[in-house]
């Protein structure tokens, strides 16, 4: 026979066995356990949760600056440039209707309206011998643009090598920008976006989201390749050597997929856009080079354009504005 006695000692229950002549501890029941571990639980989540938000609240770390930097550029820009396209929506609609008004009134044949209704004017003789004179001199043009073509497609040859220095020309634009809206700043003076002071940006940047393709703007040799992770210059870089005195350069890059030395075609992938350097949103700045000389790109980039397209693009490239790097 057992006698069993409780007592309690530091929150602890002890019993006595008269078989072994001990007091034993009694095991905790499952009421002693859930407590301390709901107790446990409640305190641990509240403090994860309150040093959460004291670490959100009062600390930032440099990838969020620099995102809420970007956002920033990113917002100017847009406005910017949804300003200028508006305004360059309403130019083209009023051209667009002037040039209805003088292609209707061109277009009038005088000789459809009876003569009671349309009494004949001095204006009216004029507009009949300026229309006249205007069919022949198109009709004589082309006439002349006719044996131009023939001259030139039957005497005019081409050789490999002038065929190469031809292509070879950068003539594309270097991101994927078919509604032409990612050109935020061109070649000139532009503001600094660090101090605000105007400086001469010796290249054209373009806008586009990180990882968006780079192309090369013709084909061309490899010359440079250049990485870095040093939060100043034009951090990652690519420079290629089309031939004739061309060369392209490619900074504030992403992710680069050529090497020193290797050739690639116009329009090939070169690299991916990104905000290495002094970039303070993610872009591309692209320059051309002739003689070792750096020039105006916008002068290049005629391929694959309308001339409105190309004219909306020369008035982008023209409005001062702050660089992206």
């Amino acid at each position: 026979m057992h006698v069993f006695f409780k007592f309690n000692m530091k929150h602890t229950t002890y019993r006595y066995n008269s078989a072994t002549c001990r007091y034993e501890p009694v095991p905790w029941g499952v009421k002693n356990i859930l407590r301390p571990a709901l107790i446990f639980l409640a305190v641990s989540t509240a403090s994860f949760f309150g040093l959460l938000y004291l670490h959100s609240s009062w600390l930032t770390t440099e990838k969020e600056l620099a995102l809420k930097d970007e956002n920033q550029a990113l917002n100017y820009h847009l406005g910017k440039l949804s300003d200028e396209i508006t305004t360059v929506n309403t130019l083209l609609a009023s051209l667009k209707d002037s040039d209805r008004n003088v292609q209707k009134k061109l277009a009038t044949d005088n000789n459809t309206l009876p003569e009671v209704d349309r009494p004949t004017s001095h204006l009216d003789v004029n507009l009949k011998t300026l229309l006249k004179n205007t069919q022949a001199k198109t009709s004589s043009l082309y006439q002349k643009a006719q044996l131009s073509n023939q001259y030139f497609g039957t005497s005019i040859e081409v050789s490999p090598e002038d065929l190469s220095l031809l292509t070879n020309i950068p003539s594309i634009q270097p991101i994927d920008s078919k509604d032409l809206t990612k050109l935020a700043s061109g070649y000139g003076m532009q503001a600094n976006p660090y101090h605000k002071g105007n400086y001469f940006h010796r290249g054209i940047d373009f806008v586009a989201p990180r990882g968006s393709f780079v192309y090369a703007t013709a084909g061309g040799i490899i010359s440079n390749v250049k990485t870095s992770d040093f939060p100043m210059g034009e951090g990652n870089t690519v420079e290629i050597d089309h031939g004739n005195g061309y060369r392209t350069r490619y900074a504030h890059l992403g992710g680069i997929q050529v090497k020193p030395g290797q050739k690639v075609e116009k329009g090939a992938v070169i690299a991916t856009i990104g905000i290495s350097g002094s970039s303070v949103a993610p872009h591309l700045h692209y320059e051309v080079l002739k003689n070792n000389k750096k020039v105006d790109p916008i002068e290049y980039l005629l391929e694959n354009l309308s001339t409105t397209d190309y004219s909306l693009l020369v008035l982008q490239a023209k409005q001062k504005n702050q660089s992206l790097d």
